[in-house]
Order: C-alpha cells, then structure tokens, then sequence
C-alpha cells in the first residue's frame, strides 16, 4: 500500500509545472545537470539557435522532436518566437508525453506530442523492439534529436536513421548529439572513465568511434553538413548535422 502511495505522489510531482517567462517548466527534470531554470531554457535557446544556422525555421517549417523528453527543446522554440508551420515530439517515456500535452500543447496548437512505446534498455523495458514511428513519409523538414543515440547501441540507431530518413523531405535536415570519439572502439558502452565521469546503468553514455558512425549515416543516404566535436559543452557531446539528399 505504502509503495502504490510512493507512486502515485511522484507521478502527481513528476506532471507539476511552473510559470516561467511566460511558459511551463517542469517541476522535476529528467534533464542532467538542468534544474536550474535559466540554464534549463538557456540550453534550449542555444540549441535552436544552432539549428536555425543550417535552416529556416519559418511558417513552412516542420519540426520533428524525436525523444522530446519533457518538451524542452519545444519551450526553446516557443521562448524563440520561431514561427514554425509545426511540431511533433515524440518520446518513449508515457508519463513525459503526458506532461507535454498538460503544458505545452494546450497552450500552443501548433505543438503535437506522441507517445511510442519504443523499447530502450535504460528507459523502456517492457516495449517491443523496432518500433516503427507514427508518422508520413517525407513530411518534415527538421528532425532533431539531443542525448538520443547517446543511449542507443548500433542496431537501434541504425533502424532510427532510416525512420527518420523516411520522414524527411528532400533537403531535411537532421541534427543530432551522440557521444563520438576519433580512435575508439566502434562501439562501447558506458566506458571506464570516460570524460571524467561515472556511467550509472544500462546506456547511460554509449561512445563511438567517429569513421564507424559516419559509415552508418552515409550508408543510410544522409550526406554529413557539419560535425562539431563535444559540441555541447555540459554534456561533451558532438553535434552532427546531415541532410537528405534524394
């Protein structure tokens, strides 16, 4: 009895909000190192702002949020007045997708949020594997995906590119963070020492090699815009930026 009570208050304080510059932030963070507000948002802006130095973010934009989180990324957009045609965020964590429709959508028509039970070792177990995303062929134009492949091995990151090939336009852009080394292993799960720090579970930080993950987005169709390595700075993550050329 105790232990359903435990739940059932942190959900009820995992869907908790607060006001902020004229949005909703979620009152617990999933986010490491981001419970400060203003670093919170702050990440966000730098990253859209990054993103809109390879594309347009106007009234014909389409954005896909692939593992969206507790809609950090969408806050980003909207504190950026970026006027996008529309967003999709998609994340494998339920109670997350809940949180978003509660605090983003219902504020902001032009933000979508969809549950898809995917199967990840470190955030969801119980889901079958390769699930296929809910959404049409060639219809966005943006796909953008922070600390995803970070917690992916190779053969779900593989199946995911060609998801997200499939969903952009020609031209799409696809921008992405993942842990990406020159003269590593292809790839290695939460390696010793790595960066300074102390991996915690399954997929907390899968590391690969640089040459070994630029084959599979090439063997994809994807051609390779811009690779920043340990781009973003909190996490020492790389941003890769590539487009879909046919």
């Amino acid at each position: 009895m105790l232990h359903f009570i435990r739940k059932l208050f942190l959900r009820g304080t995992s869907l908790k909000a607060r006001a902020y510059k004229g949005i909703y932030l979620p009152f617990v963070r999933s986010n490491e190192g981001l419970s400060n507000d203003e670093n919170y948002v702050n990440s966000a802006l730098e990253q859209v702002r990054s993103l809109s130095s390879y594309c347009d973010l106007t009234s014909h934009t389409r954005v896909l949020d692939f593992g969206c989180g507790q809609g950090r990324f969408a806050n980003g957009l909207i504190l950026h007045e970026s006027k996008i045609e529309h967003y999709c965020g998609i994340d494998t964590d339920k109670t997350s997708i809940e949180w978003c429709k509660r605090w983003v959508n219902k504020y902001n028509e032009k933000f979508y949020f969809i549950h898809v039970p995917a199967y990840n070792e470190r955030y969801n177990r119980s889901a079958e594997k390769n699930t296929l995303l809910p959404i049409e062929a060639n219809s966005f134009d943006v796909a953008f995906l922070n600390s995803v492949f970070s917690h992916m091995l190779t053969s779900d990151i593989t199946f995911y590119l060609s998801q997200l090939f499939e969903a952009l336009r020609v031209d799409g852009i696809l921008y992405f963070t993942a842990f990406i080394e020159k003269d590593v292993p292809d790839m290695e799960e939460n390696p010793i020492d790595y960066l300074d720090k102390v991996s915690s579970g399954s997929l907390h930080r899968v590391r690969y090699e640089e040459g070994f993950f630029m084959g599979m987005i090439e063997k994809v169709g994807f051609k390779l815009i811009d690779f920043k390595h340990q781009g973003i700075g909190r996490t020492q993550q790389s941003v890769v930026v590539v487009k879909k050329i046919n």
